[in-house]
């Protein structure tokens, strides 16, 4: 009998007593070897049923399969792959590069400054001991309030406070939902649709679409944006 042969009928031969009696049965009675070896991980049958399964020859199909893989054409990724943080302001998607993102914390109580209006700058918010700069970036977009966003619940979170840094500057703005950090290339990167316009348009770089979770999201343009949110600070 060949090698091969052999190793295959001693491993379909062999009972599976951790099922049986061992720590993954529901039995009453157990293996009186659990008491010298504490789990069946650590059992000599358990550890050769798993070498047995390891160098036994894999089944035709299972080559076939991975043959057919192997020789599929190698699809060349265009562009260089980047980062992005995508949250909800409002009723939009928006995404900012991984990079700039320091810390997602719990809504807190935003304070408003005195004697100082406007939509843009909310106030000041206590991060971590220290006072920071509270912005909307959804109010300098001008992107209108709404919870009407369907997505996956897995992807649903409470509004949040996420702490930004760029070139020296660091601000912190409120979102209605954190989605994540996932990776694109610049080849993803679509136009903008021209019915998009004014603030939107201009501090918004390109859309990335999320197909599998049917969500366009706006890559927001950094310098522009950052300026803009100083500014209204004067």
């Amino acid at each position: 009998m060949a090698v091969d042969e052999k190793q295959a009928n001693d491993a379909s031969s062999m009972h599976d007593c951790w099922n049986e009696i061992g720590v993954w049965s529901g039995k009453q009675d157990r293996c009186p070897e659990l008491s010298r070896v504490i789990h069946c991980r650590n059992c000599e049958i358990y550890v050769d049923f798993g070498r047995q399964q390891l160098d036994r020859k894999a089944p035709d199909e299972y080559l076939q399969e991975w043959t057919s893989i192997i020789s599929k054409e190698i699809l060349k990724v265009k562009g260089k792959r980047q980062s992005v943080f995508i949250f909800r302001a409002g009723c939009e998607w928006l995404a900012l590069p991984a990079g700039l993102i320091q810390e997602v914390v719990d809504m807190g109580i935003i304070h408003s400054i005195p004697h100082r209006g406007g939509k843009v700058l909310r106030g000041i918010v206590s991060i971590r001991g220290k006072l920071e700069m509270c912005f909307s970036i959804g109010a300098l977009l001008g992107i209108e309030r709404g919870d009407d966003v369907t997505i996956d619940s897995k992807y649903i979170s409470p509004e949040r406070l996420v702490v930004a840094q760029h070139k020296g500057q660091r601000i912190v703005f409120p979102v209605s939902q954190v989605f994540g950090i996932i990776r694109f290339t610049s080849g993803m990167l679509q136009q903008l649709p021209v019915t998009v316009s004014g603030s939107k348009a201009a501090f918004t770089k390109g859309i990335i679409c999320l197909e599998e979770n049917k969500i366009d999201v706006g890559l927001l343009e950094v310098d522009g944006l950052f300026k803009s949110l100083a500014r209204s600070l004067l």
